[in-house]
């Protein structure tokens, strides 16, 4: 199990081809559960410190369950986007199992969090950057889990990612900077 984990973080072109051929989404699951659960818990118990423990425990299931919605949620965009384009031998089933696979950099990233929570306000940043270097690792095994379970070059994989980002920008984030912008002008 860790020689599979570590061929996904780094060694991903042979670490996603072996995991497309025996898909399971119970490890997947567990993986995703470690990894978003350890860095927010990590985070939530540095900040919140002084809130009771079933606060804590109530906002770390929340964030599991909203990051688990929304990143299967993602993973079926994906699937369609890829069947609009025409790579219609992929593996649904392959890819949202996959997709657990994708936030375990978190968990790797776990520790600087702990980190960032032990500095308090200062860590901020640090904690925005451990953030970011997440985001773009988790986006790149992404175009890998793409390329694998679609058969499909990277070039290819990463223009569907950013297009499937475009199209989340322009759904959920767009509307309330009109909004916004809109509000300033009146005033």
């Amino acid at each position: 199990m860790r020689r599979k984990t570590f061929d996904v973080l780094f060694d991903t072109s042979a670490g996603m081809a072996v995991l497309t051929k025996h898909p399971c989404l119970w490890r997947s699951a567990f993986y995703f559960t470690l990894s978003v659960g350890f860095f927010t818990g990590v985070t939530t118990n540095c900040w919140l410190l002084e809130q009771e423990l079933a606060v804590r425990l109530s906002i770390i299931i929340a964030v599991v369950l909203i990051a688990a919605t929304a990143l299967t949620l993602y993973g079926f965009l994906l699937h369609g986007i890829m069947e609009t384009f025409g790579a219609l031998a992929g593996d649904p089933v392959a890819l949202i199992c996959l997709l657990g696979y994708t936030t375990l950099p978190f968990l790797v990233l776990t520790p600087g969090a702990l980190l960032a929570g032990k500095l308090g306000l200062g860590g901020l940043p640090l904690l925005g950057a451990l953030l970011l270097v997440g985001c773009l690792w988790m986006l790149y095994l992404l175009v890998r889990a793409l390329e694998a379970v679609y058969l499909i070059d990277s070039v290819r994989a990463g223009v569907t990612l950013l297009f499937s980002l475009l199209l989340l920008y322009i759904v959920f984030i767009l509307p309330w900077q009109l909004g916004f912008n809109l509000l300033l002008r009146s005033f």
